[in-house]
């Protein structure tokens, strides 16, 4: 019996599995799934929709319907129910703008091994140093993820207690602005650095939540904090710091909430294998590229920082797409 050569099976799929990740961005960035959301069509009638040449439309479309955001019936396209309810502009959940993002992280994935190399980050993301078109760009790319993570939030937890909710490092506003539009007696104060303050302002204005929300500068680690909240929301803040500077944080975030408050953090968080969840594994790999010190932290890590400065009931679950959310409370 001839043995069975081994065939890099493994590299080969790993070697095209960005053709669909990438296929998904052209289809965002040329905005056709809002034209499909209204009717199914072949690819000269959604060649015309969209001012293209049906000839190079043609193999993206296909690709779509390989990667399970398209289908297609008698030369016919269509979304999936999934492409509908989330790539088509107008809709509540919509999360097509988010090809900026998926860009950028592609783009400084492929400095890890220089970063490795040289010990410093080769696409570090310096918002203190960003123009403030640069930075209302790299925001607009996170908008649509972060109210969408704010929507899931807002009808995950209770908040109904609540009356001032501090978003800690909010960037867009955009989790704030999601909440408070669920829960109407809730007021959002968004803390940020001095240079992002005022691009966060003009979000908080084009989504009509002026009066209901309001953005103070500060810092987190530095402090002190001034204000008093009942809820506390940090989302992808810890992994941008340091080991000390997250510890310093959550001692000055305690000072600021209420007997009995809860502290929410949403990010990527790695199981203490540091093996799962998978992709938080694999996204590790973009804070080598971006930061001098942050990193994914394991739960250890964060129930450790946590109860030391001073908080309790500490719980972890894992959200869809594979972030963590964390809550404790500060004791009453």
């Amino acid at each position: 019996m001839t043995k069975t050569e081994l065939q890099p099976e493994t590299i080969q799929k790993l070697g095209s599995a960005a053709y669909p990740a990438f296929a998904m961005i052209a289809g965002m960035q040329l905005d056709l799934f809002t034209p499909l959301g209204t009717r199914p069509m072949d690819a000269l009638q959604l060649a015309g929709e969209l001012g293209v040449e049906p000839a190079r439309l043609t193999p993206l479309l296909y690709a779509l319907v390989a990667a399970d955001l398209l289908t297609v019936s008698e030369g016919r396209f269509a979304n999936t129910p999934e492409a509908d309810h989330f790539l088509v502009k107008g809709k509540p959940a919509y999360l097509g703008g988010r090809h900026a993002f998926y860009t950028a992280r592609y783009k400084e994935l492929q400095q890890t091994a220089m970063s490795i190399r040289t010990g410093h980050p080769q696409a570090k993301l310096d918002f203190a140093a960003m123009s403030p078109e640069a930075m209302e760009t790299y925001l607009r790319g996170l908008h649509p993820g972060t109210k969408a993570v704010g929507h899931f939030l807002a009808n995950r937890m209770d908040f109904s207690t609540c009356r001032h909710l501090l978003d800690v490092g909010g960037g867009s506003g955009g989790l704030a602005i999601a909440i408070s539009a669920v829960c109407p007696q809730l007021h959002v104060t968004v803390l940020e650095m001095p240079s992002v303050a005022p691009v966060t302002q003009r979000f908080i204005e084009e989504e009509g939540m002026a009066g209901r929300a309001d953005v103070v500068t500060g810092n987190a680690v530095q402090g002190p904090l001034t204000g008093v909240y009942d809820v506390a929301v940090l989302r992808a803040f810890f992994q941008v710091l340091s080991v000390d500077e997250a510890r310093q944080a959550l001692r000055n975030l305690f000072r600021v909430l209420k007997p009995g408050s809860p502290i929410l953090i949403v990010g990527q968080v790695l199981d203490d294998s540091r093996l799962s969840p998978t992709a938080t594994v694999a996204f590790n790999l973009v804070f080598i590229n971006v930061y001098d010190e942050g990193r994914a932290y394991t739960e250890h890590e964060y129930r450790c920082w946590l109860a030391e400065a001073g908080f309790t009931r500490i719980e972890r679950v894992i959200l869809p797409g594979g972030e963590s959310l964390i809550t404790a409370h500060k004791p009453v």
